[in-house]
Order: structure tokens, then sequence, then C-alpha cells
């Protein structure tokens, strides 16, 4: 409600017409602060800023930890190179794996400095991947149930998949092609370790 609200008052005080920021998407990722700087002084966009900028640092560091703890337990579990699921003896700290996620992190980050479009391609990487979790997640559910356990609740166990499945294979259709090429790529990357693990 916060958030509905918030956007609501941003949209009748923003100073740029929709159409103006449709034509220059450039302009939409300052929208929030160009309607803070109009509507109430300089001094509430700097603050903001600030706020919004220690607050991603913050997110940034939790992601790094939350992604070098996953490499880390798919090393564990034998899904990823062994030197992965290495702990620095003297910090308790996978070391290797947090590596490993900082060095992709800084790779996907220069890659949409270089580009004009760089942040629309990078937040449509992140949104392809994980709406492709999502898509398979409705899956799992239509297997496990419907499939899996012959379930007759249509309602949760195929209904409700299948439109979840629907509306977000629409935005996937949508997505930038870079996402698209990324996404696929992933996606046969994984199906391509899944299916060495069962053959093992």
């Amino acid at each position: 409600m916060l958030f509905v609200a918030q956007t609501y008052l941003a949209g009748l005080l923003e100073p740029d017409s929709p159409q103006y920021l449709a034509a220059h998407p450039e302009a939409q990722g300052s929208a929030f602060y160009d309607t803070v700087e109009a509507s109430i002084g300089h001094w509430l966009h700097l603050l903001v800023a600030v706020s919004k900028a220690v607050g991603a640092a913050f997110a940034a560091l939790a992601g790094q930890a939350a992604a070098g703890r996953l490499i880390f337990a798919m090393a564990r579990d034998g899904r990823l190179p062994r030197p992965l699921a290495r702990i620095d003896s003297r910090t308790g700290v996978p070391f290797g794996a947090l590596l490993v996620a900082a060095t992709i992190t800084l790779a996907a980050a220069v890659w949409s400095a270089s580009r004009s479009d760089g942040l629309d391609q990078l937040t449509s990487v992140v949104n392809v991947g994980a709406l492709s979790a999502f898509v398979l997640l409705h899956a799992s559910v239509v297997g496990w149930y419907a499939v899996r356990h012959g379930s007759r609740a249509w309602l949760p166990h195929l209904l409700m998949p299948g439109v979840g499945t629907a509306v977000i294979v629409w935005v996937l259709v949508a997505a930038s092609h870079t996402a698209q090429i990324v996404g696929a790529a992933w996606l046969a990357l994984g199906l391509g370790v899944w299916a060495l693990e069962r053959a093992r």
C-alpha cells in the first residue's frame, strides 16, 4: 500500500509527461529524483540519493554473500568444482565462492556501464533469470501434485500454475533480445548439468 501511494504521488508530481519519459529512456532512471527536486527541493533530492546509495550498498553486500553461499553449497554437494567448497580456516568464509560471485558481478557491472542502455539490459537479464526460475517453480507444482501424486484439485495445482506460467512467459517474450539469449544459455547449461547428473 505504501508503494502504491508513493508511486501515485510521484506520478502526480512528475514534471515530465509519460510520453516524454517513453521517448527518452535515459530520463527514466532519474525520474523520481527529478520529481523530488522539482516538488520539494535540491536538499531532499540529495538526501534521497544518499539513502538510496547506502541502501543499495548493503543490499549488494547481502546479495554477494547469498550468491557466494549458494555457490559454496552447490560445490559442497558436488554440483560445482570442489575447490569452491573450501572455507577459510581463519574466517570461516567460503573465499573462493565469494570471489567467483564477485567476479561475475564485476563483469556484469563493467559490461552494463560500457553501454548506453546498460542498466536496462542488466535489469532485463536479471529479470529473465528470476522469471525463468518462477516458470520452473510453477511447473514443479504441476509435476509434484498433479502428475506425481494425481491430485484432482485443479484450481491450485493446474489452473493457477498455468495462469502464472502464461503471464510470466508473456513477460519473457517481451524482454530484451540480449536477456533472452543469456537466459536461454543459462537454461541450456543447467539442463546439461542436470542431464550429466542423471547419467551418473
